[in-house]
């Protein structure tokens, strides 16, 4: 991701009209489904818990920015995938890095799964045992590529990689370890035409559509998986292969050695695809005009109980489709056919060898006010409403069934420097006039009253994240002095004059939005107070330090030389 410059943003205090909203809550009418809606910021290192009302009612404090998966476990403790220390930063999608928070922001497991030849990244879901699904990229190299049987057209200039997917079980090993207890390999189910010696060899692709054709790929992150999802009656897993603009299914009843091979588990067909669709163009059918999804970035099952129970969900993002670029959410049906013996589900094709679509059960789209090119994701909601994320613009907004009215909505107002005065315009996040802003989020998930991991928890409300708004007479609890020296070597002193009784938290970030350390976070009566922050050990470059106190805040830059 690239990196942005930082605005500096001070926040005062006024009354707001419902004009002047920029962030926060923007609407919340009968209907809602009543609950707590996880956001968790991609840009900053905090995850909140908001009610209707757009009131926080919790805050984890976490280590990184760049967090894509946020969800809550049964016991209400974080799952978190986020950028490890030696996360890739060729590719899109920083990671590394899983982790189990507790409530209080304690670290109960943190694991990092990453080297010069394979990391985890985007997402990650929770088993009934306990264990964790991840998706992890495989460097391949030149060796690799060519024995396979990829053809060299199709490498771009300087390109000597290609990387590939594995979808691993981990058991949590604490407090930083795990073991690997199943796992599927999609460079285990290539097939070519190119090179008739070799074993991944077929006459003619389209004869084979559950095996994965390796020279489908140009570029180096060819399949880029960033969304799973597990079926726990059928035990099957669902996948975002976004970047061939397919969802495939797979089969988690086999062991790891039949996940590898063509017989086995529940289907008999081993780690072969038991489904696929999207792009038949991907398996040597169909034509530009069969192809109906356009990137995606989250496939969620239906829970049972739920209406609509065993549907899949997609989050296809809609980029460069003919129409123009808009975005949809599907609910869909998939093809089961019964067979009559070991109870097995297979999934339809047709006669021309295509897998048969999906029936729509809903959809919905709109071209000119929906939209986000990356990121995003969906959630069917107990009372039958639905919970969608516009990533890119931070939006989260609930649509009623049966009418599709929008209930509630919310806009997130946490950007890289942290929360926005309520007012404040929300900056770009890449060059300018891009579409992409700073505050926005992976997904959102709504977690209900009753759900079992706030048994006994403080959801007392403690007021919205934003600040207050902007563009009116200056009223703040403090006053944050220029550092000195600035630029400076080694340590500078950050002053701050507190001119009443406030809680203050004083933080210093990277250019990435990282948190670099904690200043303070603790009560402060008037008076003048300095703080060191010492860079000694810290690389060369932009720092921002950021006070908050009293509903305001205040970020100044600092220059390490």
């Amino acid at each position: 991701m690239p990196s942005c410059l930082f605005l500096i943003l001070l926040s005062v205090s006024s009354t707001v009209q419902a004009q002047d909203r920029t962030v926060g809550l923007m609407r919340n009418m009968p209907g809602t489904f009543e609950g707590y809606t996880l956001i968790a910021p991609i840009l900053h290192p905090s995850v909140y818990l908001v009610d209707p009302e757009g009131q926080t009612v919790h805050r984890w404090h976490v280590n990184s920015a760049f967090g894509t998966t946020n969800r809550l476990l049964p016991d209400g403790a974080l799952l978190r995938v986020s950028a490890s220390p030696n996360s890739w930063t060729d590719f899109q999608g920083l990671a590394g890095r899983v982790e189990i928070i507790e409530w209080d922001a304690t670290i109960r497991w943190q694991y990092d799964f990453v080297n010069d030849e394979y990391m985890l990244h985007h997402d990650v879901v929770p088993l009934p045992n306990g264990n964790i699904l991840a998706i992890v990229w495989d460097m391949r190299d030149m060796d690799e590529i060519l024995a396979a049987g990829y053809n060299p057209a199709n490498l771009a200039d300087g390109q000597e990689i290609i990387l590939s997917e594995r979808i691993v079980e981990f058991k949590p090993i604490l407090p930083d370890s795990a073991e690997i207890v199943w796992q599927w390999d999609s460079w285990d189910h290539l097939a070519q035409d190119y090179a008739p010696l070799l074993d991944t060899y077929v006459e003619n692709i389209s004869d084979h559509p559950q095996r994965i054709d390796v020279n489908t790929s140009i570029g180096g992150d060819w399949l880029h998986f960033n969304a799973l999802d597990y079926n726990e009656e059928l035990d099957i897993i669902a996948i975002s292969a976004s970047y061939v603009n397919e969802i495939w299914v797979i089969d988690h009843s086999t062991s790891t050695e039949e996940a590898r091979g063509v017989t086995g588990g529940t289907f008999g067909w081993g780690g072969r695809l038991l489904y696929r669709w999207g792009n038949p163009q991907m398996y040597g059918l169909g034509t530009d005009n069969d192809q109906t999804l356009h990137f995606m970035h989250s496939v969620l099952w239906i829970p049972d109980g739920l209406p609509g129970a065993g549907n899949l969900m997609v989050f296809e993002n809609g980029v460069e489709q003919p129409e123009g670029n808009y975005s949809t959410v599907h609910e869909l049906k998939l093809p089961y056919m019964e067979e009559t013996y070991g109870n097995a589900v297979w999934f339809a094709q047709g006669i021309d060898g295509t897998y048969e679509d999906p029936e729509s059960i809903w959809t919905f789209s709109a071209p000119s006010e929906f939209f986000s090119d990356f990121v995003s994701g969906q959630q069917r909601l107990p009372n039958g409403n639905t919970l969608i994320a516009e990533g890119m613009t931070g939006r989260i907004f609930e649509l009623e069934a049966g009418s599709d009215a929008m209930v509630w909505e919310y806009v997130n107002p946490v950007v890289q420097t942290g929360p926005l005065s309520q007012g404040d315009a929300i900056p770009v996040f890449g060059p300018p006039g891009s579409p992409r802003l700073q505050n926005a989020v992976f997904r959102a998930l709504r977690y209900g009253t009753a759900f079992e991991g706030f048994d006994g928890r403080d959801l007392t409300p403690i007021g919205p994240i934003e600040l207050n708004i902007a563009g009116t007479t200056l009223d703040l609890p403090f006053t944050l002095l220029p550092n000195y020296p600035n630029p400076f070597s080694g340590s500078t002193a950050i002053d701050i004059q507190i001119d009443r009784p406030t809680h203050v938290e004083i933080t210093v970030f990277n250019i990435l939005g990282q948190e670099v350390t904690a200043l303070v976070d603790e009560f402060h009566s008037p008076g003048t107070y300095s703080y060191a922050f010492d860079a000694t050990a810290l690389p060369r470059g932009l720092y921002l330090c950021r006070v908050i106190a009293g509903g305001s805040s205040a970020t100044i830059t600092l220059t390490h030389q």
